[in-house]
């Protein structure tokens, strides 16, 4: 009797996990978000990242969307550069729980620092992207990302690739936290992210 308790019990669990990723709403482009970061280029130059960005759905069926982002990386060493990035992007869904979401976005900045030879460098950065957004639960979201990248920092121009992973949890349907990891191969510049954010849908 009781293994029968227990095999109810399982099936019962199991049964309202699947049915819950299956039920899973629509995936939302509109919202604005927050986030902190530790970033490590090369293995030993760290760095803090802080962001604030944000998403809108350019039509009803969210077909196609404009995104942006402003940030800031410090190295503690009298070496900082604040970002600015915009971009555009299109969803597609290739399963009832799945959308893969290819964007194209262009980032810029300028190096501040007291050194003369870091100081007033341009970083401009263009990037094309496909990331999964994947309903693992009813209110959990599993994402993957690659990409490939064009960078120019100063007079040197360099190419590379980014590959990421994260797990957003929804508090309510329309507040959510997450985690992500990232690395990036640019060039020779090597570097791995490791992150947090918060986000509010509309």
């Amino acid at each position: 009797m009781k293994t029968s308790s227990k095999l109810v019990w399982a099936l019962g669990l199991s049964t309202a996990v699947l049915s819950g990723a299956a039920m899973a709403k629509p995936f939302n482009y509109t919202y604005v978000e927050g986030g902190i970061a530790d970033v490590e280029d090369d293995g030993d130059k760290d760095a803090d990242y802080t962001y604030l960005g944000g998403s809108v759905a350019l039509d009803p069926q969210q077909q196609f969307l404009l995104r942006g982002s402003i940030g800031n990386l410090d190295y503690g060493r009298n070496l900082e550069l604040d970002t600015y990035s915009i971009g555009v992007g299109h969803p597609v869904k290739i399963s009832p729980t799945t959308d893969v979401l290819f964007a194209l976005d262009y980032s810029f900045g300028e190096t501040d620092s007291r050194n003369p030879a870091l100081d007033g460098v341009d970083v401009d950065t263009l990037t094309g992207s496909a990331t999964s957004r994947t309903w693992l639960t009813n209110n959990i979201e599993g994402n993957l990302m690659i990409g490939v990248a064009q960078q120019e920092v100063g007079s040197e121009d360099d190419s590379g690739a980014e590959i990421g992973a994260g797990l957003r949890v929804y508090l309510i349907p329309q507040f959510s936290i997450a985690a992500n990891i990232s690395r990036s191969f640019v060039g020779d510049l090597d570097r791995d992210l490791i992150g947090v954010s918060a986000r509010l849908d509309f």
